[in-house]
């Protein structure tokens, strides 16, 4: 027996060695809760398209939206949920925006602004 408490006692220290390491090399994520419960920061990705539908009641816009980079996703059209029903005041169908976009949950996406885009001549 005491040929295996010996490996064991040592095998045991080498695992309590490497997990300072392991926790120093973790690097906090877009929303990931860090220290006493706060929350990282949101990483807003920049976008633009058209207005296909607006929900004010109940904070939906549904948009044609082109490409996004940041989150490299292509041109689709998608329904969206706003985080403050404010920022649909005055958006119509038809009228082109440019807004700005965070990740609030697992595959959960939500306009945080939105803006009229600038018109090109």
């Amino acid at each position: 027996m005491k040929r295996i408490a010996v490996p064991l006692a040592s095998f045991t220290l080498l695992i309590l060695a490497a997990l300072p390491v392991q926790a120093a090399e973790m690097k906090a994520t877009p929303g990931m809760k860090t220290g006493a419960g706060k929350v990282a920061a949101e990483q807003a990705h920049k976008g633009s398209g058209t207005v296909k539908g607006v929900d004010e009641k109940a904070g939906k816009i549904s948009l044609a939206h082109g490409p996004i980079a940041g989150l490299n996703w292509p041109a689709m059209t998608m329904d969206f949920d706003v985080r403050d029903k404010a920022v649909l005041k005055g958006v119509a169908p038809g009228q082109n925006i440019e807004f700005d976009i965070v990740q609030s949950g697992p595959s959960q996406f939500v306009i945080t602004r939105i803006a009229s885009a600038a018109r090109k001549k």
